[in-house]
This record gives structure tokens, C-alpha cells and sequence, in this order.
């Protein structure tokens, strides 16, 4: 009787050990050994952008500040994947877009750019991030001069950077070399204003930090780069001819989650000092100071919203580094 009332007590504890769930597996992801690709899934990710350009001018005379910013909604569509060749085509474009500001003379800037919206380039990529094709359906338009010189910084950003074919440990770094040309023409003030500038750019690109938040893994991938900047434009009425040149230094951060192989944010720092030359007067400085950021706001979304609100990044929690 004592053997069986033992027996008793021990067959449910013992199947109750049997029937406890293990522990989940964490994935633990080693720097020394990192593979970074990019995973297309199908559907379409929207992103947050926001960019500022301060701009300064010192003349013998004057001293004069100005600032344009703007607000937008990116929306990264993917079109056709093919694994097996290793490519991905997407579109991308703005489902809204906005610049405000003051200009240089002190005057109020509030431009709803209906005109940049839904404007559509399609584009090719390997898995690793390298540029195939680019096909621009239709482009972003900014009205006046001033912001269509800047129309660099205000064009959909690339969202995909170059990724190496081999492994990388931290310190690893690799390059690419990008040439942007910007075409100005202004029917808007006094005449016709046209011209061109030219953004001539290295970006030295290197594995910098694995960022660990509750068990999802970051890699974070920083640029340093340099390059010049040049250009000119001329006004069909005043005859007042420009010539812009100077160098290009900044920093540009991209966080790619490693499970999903989203790109989840962007952020691009650079500062142009420009000499001017202006036909009809003494040559000045102009000092461009850009700041840009992009997150991701939705993914596989079923539809795009005509309007959000913009997350709070202050609400945002601070990674961590995962320790090697």
C-alpha cells in the first residue's frame, strides 16, 4: 500500500516535468561572423523623412541666414522579386510632401508641393544593395531657384546602401564613389533662371556597432564622406551670373535590422562651405548645413494613409551595444 500511495505523488510530478514548455532560443549573433543582406518581402514600407538645410552667407556688407525644411511620407514599393537571380525592383515615391522656412531676404516659406507627390521612380537592386537600373517615371519639381538647388537633399533618399559580398567584424569598411547632378530652371521671380550643380561624393562606409533592443538585433553602418560640390546659373533678364564651388564633408548612419533586412532608419549630416562668384559683385561664402532623417513608419501596409502623425522620437528607447 505504501508503494503505491509513493507512486502516486511521483507520476503526476514526473509528468508534469515532461509537459513544462522549454525556454524560448534566443538567436545570440556574433559580429565576427555577420553576413549583411537585404530580405525583400512583398508589400510596401513606408518611411518618415524629414530634412532641414540651414543656410549661411557672409558678404563684405551683409550677414544672412535662411532655412528650408521639410516634411514627407516615402512609400518603398516592391514590385518583382527573383531569388534565385538575386534581384529586386521596387518603386518609390511621396504620398505627401511639404517645405517651410524662411528665405534669405526674412520672408515666410510655406510650400504644400503638390507637384512632388506621387512622382514615381522605379529602380533595380541586387540582395546586396548594388544599383542595376533606374528608371525616373517622373521626378520631383520645386518651384523657385533656391529650392530647386537644394532639390538634392530633397529627392527620395536612397534608401539602400552598398553591402559587402564577404563577412564583416567591426571595422570593416568599404567604398563607393557618386556623382549627382542637379539641373536648375526657375519661370517663377524675374525671367528664366537656369543652371546646373554637381555633387561629386565618396562615402567610405564601415561596420561601426551591433545594437541589441529586447532581442532584436541592428546593425549600424556609418559613412564618412567627402567629395565637392559645383555649379553655376545665370538669370535671362538681370544677365547676373553665378559660379558655386567648394568641398563636401559629413556623415551619414543607416541601421539595417538583420532578421528582417529592413532598412529601419537614416540619418545624413553634411556641410557644404561654398565660395560664390557673382558677375555683378564680390565673391561671398555660403555655407550649407544639412541634417536628414528617415524611419521607418509602417511596413506591408494595406494602405497608404493620406495623413499620419509623426512618431515621437523622444519616445524612442536607446539601444544598447551587444557585447562581442
Amino acid at each position: 500500500m505504501l508503494a503505491g500511495t509513493i507512486a502516486l505523488f511521483i507520476a503526476p510530478a514526473a509528468a508534469q516535468r515532461r509537459h513544462t514548455p522549454p525556454e524560448p532560443h534566443v538567436v545570440k549573433i556574433k559580429p565576427d561572423i555577420l553576413t549583411l543582406r537585404y530580405k525583400p518581402q512583398a508589400g510596401t514600407l513606408l518611411y518618415d523623412v524629414h530634412t532641414q538645410i540651414d543656410q549661411h552667407i557672409r558678404t563684405d556688407r551683409d550677414e544672412l541666414r535662411g532655412f528650408l525644411s521639410s516634411s514627407a511620407q516615402l512609400a518603398f514599393h516592391n514590385i518583382s522579386i527573383d531569388y534565385k537571380k538575386g534581384l529586386w525592383s521596387f518603386e518609390q515615391y511621396f504620398t505627401k510632401f511639404e517645405v517651410a522656412g524662411h528665405e534669405l531676404s526674412g520672408d515666410s516659406l510655406l510650400l504644400h508641393e503638390n507637384m512632388a507627390v506621387n512622382r514615381i521612380t522605379q529602380l533595380t537592386y541586387d540582395m546586396r544593395g548594388q544599383e542595376l537600373a533606374k528608371t525616373i517615371k517622373d521626378t520631383l519639381k520645386l518651384l523657385n531657384a533656391e529650392a530647386q538647388t537644394n532639390a538634392y537633399f530633397f529627392e527620395p533618399p536612397r534608401m539602400l546602401i552598398p553591402l559587402p559580398e564577404k563577412s564583416v567584424t567591426y571595422g570593416t569598411s568599404w567604398s563607393e564613389h557618386g556623382l549627382d547632378t542637379i539641373y536648375v530652371r526657375d519661370t517663377v521671380n524675374i525671367g528664366v533662371t537656369t543652371g546646373r550643380y554637381v555633387y561629386d561624393v565618396t562615402h567610405m562606409y564601415s561596420f561601426a556597432k551591433l545594437l541589441d533592443t529586447e532581442n532584436q538585433y541592428f546593425a549600424m553602418i556609418v559613412a564618412t564622406d567627402t567629395g565637392s560640390f559645383q555649379g553655376y546659373q545665370s538669370n535671362s533678364v538681370t544677365n547676373v551670373s553665378t559660379k558655386t564651388s567648394g568641398p563636401i564633408s559629413g556623415r551619414d548612419t543607416t541601421l539595417l535590422d538583420l532578421f528582417s533586412g529592413r532598412v529601419v532608419k537614416r540619418m545624413l549630416d553634411m556641410r557644404i562651405p561654398a565660395r560664390v562668384e557673382v558677375s555683378s559683385a564680390t565673391p561671398f561664402m555660403d555655407l550649407l548645413e544639412v541634417h536628414s532623417s528617415v524611419v521607418l513608419n509602417e511596413s506591408n501596409a494595406a494602405q497608404l494613409p493620406t495623413d499620419r502623425q509623426v512618431p515621437d522620437e523622444k519616445k524612442d528607447q536607446p539601444a544598447t551595444e551587444a557585447k562581442p
